[in-house]
């Protein structure tokens, strides 16, 4: 675990989406851990209460229950995190589902010709339109003051294309060119935007139904806690646009270089600079 010192994150105020469970509660412990001030924002109540309630926070985390699909919603987030610290720095969109909404069986996949319709749309809701509101709303004090980071939680690549998740890749998909465009329309702002994926799937609550298959190997949920500490640190100043693995993570290098060795573009670079050498013009 990250501890404050050195990291440049005291008193600076974190968002984390999907902050009650698994990766989203690891991040918001990891983040507290290093001196941040937490905004958890989370739809479950009674999951936000026992988050706020552990020693790492020391009081100084504010929970505000949110549907991260309606933007009155979000924006109400914004508003509280604002009220009770005064700033929001960072925003890191994790809060998601997989494709329960839109799968109507055991194994919690389904053809796209046979899925529930607004259960898609929910998936899609959350997982894209969640990430896009929350940023909407959180970004301008960030680029008031000339500093900050949005930090969005996509998926594997495979998993994207995956046979009988297309509400679940669609809305990843969505998500990782966002960052993207998010990155570029920010440009000089001072406020960076990256990709964090845990790098395969994680044992996190709710994310492979009863009975379905389980892949061989699962990771856990903390190996996003010391990637999202320098991710959404002055230490990663100037990078933007770029998706971090944190599975590649090698915590016997400094930051700065284990960092750089799990790091690439995001989204799918080679095909832009493809098109880019076709038209013969810059994106």
């Amino acid at each position: 675990m990250t501890n404050e010192t050195g990291t440049g994150l005291r008193d600076r105020v974190a968002i984390v989406t999907g902050a009650a469970s698994g990766m989203g509660r690891v991040m918001a412990r990891s983040l507290a851990h290093a001196g941040a001030r937490i905004g958890a924002v989370d739809i479950s109540k009674s999951g936000l209460a026992e988050l706020s309630a552990e020693p790492v926070f020391g009081g100084r985390v504010v929970s505000v229950v949110t549907d991260v699909s309606r933007a009155e919603d979000c924006r109400k987030a914004v508003d509280q995190v604002l009220a009770a610290f005064g700033t929001i720095d960072i925003l890191i969109n994790c809060a998601g589902v997989s494709m329960g909404p839109a799968a109507n069986n055991k194994q919690g996949r389904v053809k796209f010709f046979e899925a529930d319709p607004d259960g898609w749309q929910r998936v899609v809701s959350i997982n894209a339109l969640g990430a896009f509101l929350m940023a909407r709303f959180a970004v301008a004090p960030m680029v008031a003051k000339g500093w900050g980071r949005i930090i969005n939680v996509t998926t594997s690549y495979d998993t994207m294309l995956a046979e009988g998740l297309s509400a679940y890749g669609a809305s990843k998909s969505a998500l990782e060119a966002s960052t993207v465009s998010w990155s570029k329309d920010l440009a000089g702002t001072g406020v960076t935007v990256n990709v964090l994926v845990p790098g395969g799937p994680v044992e996190t609550p709710g994310f492979f139904p009863p009975g379905a298959p389980r892949p061989p190997r699962i990771l856990q949920a903390d190996v996003m806690a010391v990637p999202i500490v320098w991710l959404a640190s002055p230490q990663s100043d100037g990078v933007t646009g770029c998706r971090f693995i944190a599975r590649d993570w090698d915590q016997q290098l400094p930051a700065g270089e284990a960092a750089n060795k799990c790091r690439t573009l995001a989204a799918w670079s080679e095909l832009a600079a493809a098109a880019t050498k076709a038209r013969g013009v810059a994106i």
